[in-house]
């Protein structure tokens, strides 16, 4: 709710699909199997974004943990594909 009230949309999203979490110590820890959502998570403005919304909630800690069976980019891709009949266009910044 915090990220939407606060024009996050995309992060938002992203967090209401997430289901992987725990709390050990204290420690809101997020998981995902996905590397594009760790990616996407751990981009510093949108880390801090992310900070703010936990500390609204009273956790001033947490993680975000790639799991152990992590999707490739490929297999992002294809997925992807799959949902917008191959027209998924790849650009690499670098």
């Amino acid at each position: 709710m915090y990220l939407r009230e606060h024009n996050n949309i995309i992060l938002h999203i992203i967090c209401g699909d997430i289901t992987d979490v725990d709390i050990k110590n204290d420690v809101f820890i997020i998981k995902s199997e996905q590397k594009n959502i760790i990616d996407i998570l751990s981009e510093p403005s949108n880390y801090n974004e992310l900070k703010k919304a936990f500390e609204f909630f009273g956790y001033n800690q947490f993680e975000i943990k790639q799991t152990e069976k992590s999707l490739t980019d490929e297999d992002n891709i294809r997925i992807l594909n799959k949902y917008f009949n191959n027209e998924v266009i790849v650009i690499n910044k670098k």
